[in-house]
């Protein structure tokens, strides 16, 4: 399929004309004027890359609309659940499907929501100890959900008295997130490896689990 490597000029700027898809032959422009507008501005902020996105609008403009109007929503939405919860589950999920890209951005949106630096570093490096009870449980939780161990059931439930059935909710969906954006990524060729995620100005190793080790 070919992607016209022409564009308008008012879809270019200076700081962005068109980048080349290291791992495919086709090339990955702006988008629509709104689109666009709105994909530059969260790369700025968050310091990460939406080229996945603008190949899904060339290449299938039903996926692009399904993945941003639909699942995007789903996934960002949270209506009970507190951040940091939140971000320790993301940044397990991601960790789990080994995108560090998407890693970080969980970092730096969880930073943005005033998710302590201690707490996000703690995550990363896979150190419950450094976790307060709630959040270890949390990490626990996630790493047993995508690690398919179907014996979760009593931390399901201690999950629910710590933040209700709603608050389960929100962290299913931010679990799910957390596997299917690394894989669209590494489906359409975007995929990058997780070594290292920045927190607070400062490297941390990422750490895996290994799938009994959190239990």
């Amino acid at each position: 399929m070919k992607i016209a490597k022409k564009w308008p000029v008012w879809a270019l700027s200076k700081e962005h004309s068109m980048t080349q898809h290291t791992n495919l032959t086709q090339m990955v422009g702006p988008i629509s004027w709104f689109a666009e507008r709105t994909l530059r501005k969260m790369e700025k902020r968050y310091d990460y890359s939406f080229d996945y996105v603008r190949y899904l609008w060339h290449t299938s403009r039903g996926a692009y609309r399904r993945f941003s109007f639909g699942f995007m929503w789903f996934a960002t939405g949270r209506d009970v659940l507190p951040a940091d919860a939140g971000a320790v589950a993301g940044i397990v999920s991601t960790l789990h499907a080994d995108c560090g890209p998407c890693t970080q951005i969980t970092v730096n949106m969880a930073t943005e929501a005033g998710v302590s630096p201690d707490v996000l570093s703690a995550a990363v490096a896979g150190d419950l100890n450094a976790l307060p009870a709630n959040l270890a449980l949390v990490y626990r939780f996630t790493h047993a959900v995508v690690n398919a161990d179907y014996n979760a059931g009593d931390m399901r439930e201690e999950v629910i008295k710590l933040y209700g059935e709603k608050g389960l909710a929100d962290l299913a969906a931010v679990i799910a997130a957390g596997q299917v954006y690394p894989t669209l990524k590494r489906t359409l060729g975007f995929g990058e490896t997780c070594l290292k995620v920045t927190v607070d100005k400062h490297d941390v190793d990422a750490h895996r689990l290994e799938a009994k080790a959190a239990a």
